[in-house]
């Protein structure tokens, strides 16, 4: 009796190890042929403006012999331009990559970009596990936009040189009448980097202190962060709401804006990702990044870019890729989720949506 037992449980453990051992040979065969065929395409790829992006797409393309083409563009531009191909019958891009609000609120429900995980062949980039908060890693409900940093961003800034006397260290001190006409934010009226921040406002003090801060302290608006920076830096405003921290480090490493300080107290959470575009020209060489990309390797890469050509924000959701040392302040809390609004996800998208409606019914009377 014990010998038929002995003898059934080696034949399951046998057949477990046979299963594995051919799902192991299934991807790493879909792999093996899937980067032969990519090496004769080219990733033509829009990202966001950034060093950081163009380093670790050249790094991929050194490692795969994968050409790449790279187009730096805002995220609002991209979004424009793939929006009018797409209507022409054109599909000209395999990949999009940065700031993933244009892909998830505008995008993805236009189904301007395509479904992600049918393109995952790497075990590694399948299991959730691996992340730091499976709800999220996926911007949007199509699971379209994959994003792969979460960080905390900190736009608003302070001229300390402007009221130095006055505190401001809770939202509650906007409304100081010491404030009135002292702050300057970005046109709120599609979301960008001022609807984030003030969204977090919102999400803290309500609507009613949302309305009295347009309508009582007569907040200026500008149309581009390069007319926030100048009204900050030059223009005698004490605060500044929208001023994208590209500009403030570019400045800063110009040896400016030192009196210039973030108020990080007054973080958003903001997402960094990837899309792919319909119809991809080229869906080997798509294939091959994104698994590339979404690897422990990919992610190691990226964080060291980033660190390299960023001050902040040099963070990944995989469990198994640190932040880069001097960035673990805006690596979100992934315990407490609920502190944050995530503005670039649905996650935050109805914040998002009542923050511009506030600001334009109070900006119109």
């Amino acid at each position: 009796m014990k010998i038929h037992r002995i003898g059934g449980l080696l034949a399951i453990i046998l057949s477990v190890v046979a299963t594995n051992y051919a799902s192991s040979q299934a991807w790493q065969d879909e792999w093996n042929a899937t980067i032969a065929k990519a090496k004769g395409q080219s990733l033509v790829i829009v990202t966001q403006e950034n060093q950081a992006y163009d380093a670790v797409i050249n790094e991929f393309s050194k490692k795969f012999g994968i050409k790449s083409e790279i187009t730096g563009s805002r995220p609002s531009s991209a979004l424009a331009k793939i929006q009018v191909e797409q209507k022409n019958g054109q599909f000209v891009w395999d990949m999009w990559m940065g700031g993933t609000s244009n892909m998830v609120n505008t995008a993805a429900p236009a189904g301007l970009i395509e479904p992600m995980e049918k393109y995952f062949i790497l075990p590694e980039v399948k299991e959730m596990a691996n992340w730091r908060h499976p709800d999220f890693i996926f911007g949007d409900s199509k699971r379209s936009a994959f994003t792969f940093v979460n960080k905390l961003e900190f736009y608003v800034l302070r001229n300390t040189k402007v009221l130095p006397n006055v505190k401001l260290e809770t939202w509650d001190d906007f409304l100081k009448p010491e404030f009135k006409g002292k702050i300057s934010i970005r046109d709120l009226s599609v979301p960008n980097s001022g609807t984030f921040a003030v969204t977090t406002m919102f999400d803290a003090k309500g609507d009613v202190f949302l309305r009295k801060f347009f309508t009582q302290q007569d907040v200026k608006v500008y149309e581009n962060p390069q007319q926030l920076d100048m009204a900050l830096t030059r223009g005698g405003q004490a605060i500044s709401i929208g001023l994208e921290t590209n500009i403030w480090e570019q400045c800063r490493a110009d040896n400016g804006c030192k009196e210039i300080e973030q108020m990080r107290q007054f973080a958003a959470a903001i997402s960094l990702g990837v899309s792919v575009p319909k119809n991809p020209p080229h869906p080997e060489a798509v294939k091959v990044w994104l698994n590339w990309l979404l690897s422990r390797e990919g992610q190691q890469v990226f964080v060291d870019q980033w660190a390299k050509y960023n001050s902040a924000g040099a963070v990944s959701m995989r469990k198994d890729v640190a932040p880069a040392k001097g960035h673990e302040h805006t690596l979100p809390d992934f315990s407490n989720p609920k502190n944050y609004v995530f503005v670039s996800s649905e996650h935050g998208s109805a914040e998002i949506d009542a923050t511009i409606k506030i600001y334009k019914e109070s900006m119109q009377r």
